[in-house]
């Protein structure tokens, strides 16, 4: 199966079955991996930016060959970059902030916070 049918299957099948189980249980922030990058979503929820949905970030900027992302030009894509970094995120009961930092540099290049 080429790589393209693949990335889609998987796709479609965590919005299928994942999906709806982090919007009903009200999830507000979701961080993954593996792929070597960036990148951070608006709350979404079916291929939309919703007030309730959840954010969405790949957090694999570090350690390994940075990859260049498969990125395309979504509604929902609000931020992303190829470059190594670290996260700093603090949290309380009613908040949260996360903070993406450029290695090089150690400046912020991606900041969001989440209030319940």
């Amino acid at each position: 199966m080429p790589i393209k049918s693949i990335r889609e299957t998987t796709t479609t099948m965590l919005q299928l079955y994942i999906e709806p189980l982090l919007y009903k249980y009200h999830v507000d922030l979701c961080l993954v991996a593996h792929i070597h990058s960036y990148e951070r979503t608006c709350p979404v929820y079916q291929n939309k930016c919703v007030k309730d949905g959840v954010t969405h970030v790949l957090i694999g900027m570090g350690g390994h060959e940075l990859t260049n992302g498969f990125y395309l030009p979504i509604q929902w894509s609000i931020y992303h970059d190829i470059q190594f970094g670290y996260t700093h995120i603090s949290a309380n009961k009613t908040y949260l902030t996360f903070n993406y930092h450029h290695t090089s540099d150690d400046k912020i290049a991606d900041q969001f916070y989440l209030n319940k």
